[in-house]
């Protein structure tokens, strides 16, 4: 089996309005030391927990949970709602970045963009200690993102309003130089030469803000996921997981044409307009179909590699789960219908 890590971040809200509120660093300070790492992010209203390596969804799963718990309870103490969704419910004023040196570098790279960069993600490192095995891998991923992204979106309202898309933190990263596809790479020595040309140029101000939905990471030798929205649940973090390592994996006997990259785009924009019920293009025909097919054609694909880590079971009932409930956007949808602000802070409650 492959090793992996999963990068939560979560935000900060007051209970009675779904606002951000600044306390990341008194988060930070309360949690115990225990098994992962609980880190600074972007957001003075944010909060990042990183797994260790692990093997088994198992493993990673009691870190999770261990977090999350510690996290809601701080929350609660503090009047506030610590989510786990791409974009908060409300904005309120202008964002607050944390204080530290990179941060204020790209706070002044990004100039306004940054006053309304409310997104939360959950990034998946896939450990692959090849270099050129990476570059594969990354190349094989591509055309598989917006099936990945339509399962999982997680972020229907921006502005105290319902966006209309299913991941909005999606569209608000489409901002940014380098998001979403990344190109086709010949090998690590052009993977390299790009990157580095583009902090030349001055388009990213270091090599950590490339912000492609897929990357090579530059601190681990991993291939690290970063199409994920911020997840409502553990079991929903885990099926990010679940899909995307047995999409790694599956890389080296997969023959998958290279897709143009407007065509990758198009099928995000898509996947984050409309979910399950999105028309992708199929990773291997080029034709239009549907988002439920195309769950299918991944599950065939990657069918071996969940299997050969055991995760098979899992990855298939929690799918069906989403297919017949709803992905997480959806659930957040509902419950704000059903019972407005105080079903929504129940839900995001857990």
């Amino acid at each position: 089996m492959t090793r992996f890590g999963i990068e939560e971040e979560f935000q900060l809200l007051e209970e009675n309005t779904l606002v951000p509120l600044p306390l990341g660093s008194a988060a930070r300070r309360a949690l115990p030391s225990g098994v992962g790492t609980v880190g600074k992010e972007f957001l003075t209203s944010q909060v990042e927990f990183s797994t260790t390596p692990v093997l088994t969804l198992s493993a990673a799963r009691e870190q999770l949970r261990a977090f999350r718990l510690a996290l809601a309870s701080f929350a609660r103490d503090h009047g506030a709602v610590a989510i786990g969704s791409g974009t908060p419910f409300g904005i309120g004023p202008e964002a607050s970045v944390s204080t530290s040196e990179r941060y204020g570098t790209v706070a002044h790279w990004l100039g306004h963009i940054v006053d309304g960069h409310h997104v939360n993600g959950l990034h998946l490192h896939v450990e692959l200690l090849d270099d050129e095995a990476r570059v594969r891998a990354l190349n094989a991923v591509r055309a598989w993102m917006p099936v990945l992204l339509a399962v999982t979106g997680n972020s229907p309202f921006a502005d105290g309003r319902d966006t209309g898309h299913h991941s909005w933190r999606t569209v608000i990263m489409r901002r940014l130089p380098l998001t979403g596809c990344p190109p086709h790479f010949r090998d690590m020595g052009h993977y390299r030469a790009t990157v580095d040309r583009l902090v030349t140029q001055h388009v990213i101000p270091d090599l950590a803000s490339v912000c492609w939905a897929a990357r090579l990471s530059e601190t681990y030798p991993t291939v690290e996921l970063r199409i994920f929205d911020a997840q409502l649940t553990t079991e929903d973090a885990l099926l990010c997981a679940a899909l995307g390592r047995a999409l790694v994996e599956s890389a080296a006997d997969m023959d998958v044409p290279m897709r143009d990259g407007d065509a990758v785009q198009a099928s995000l924009w898509a996947a984050a307009r409309e979910g399950l019920d999105a028309t992708l293009v199929d990773p291997f025909s080029g034709d239009l179909i549907p988002e439920r097919q195309a769950v299918s054609l991944l599950m065939q694909v990657i069918t071996p590699a969940l299997t050969a880590s055991g995760d098979l079971a899992f990855a298939a009932a929690h799918l069906d789960r989403i297919l017949e409930a709803g992905t997480g956007a959806q659930r957040q949808r509902d419950a704000y219908a059903e019972a407005g602000i105080p079903g929504l802070r129940a839900l995001l409650r857990g």
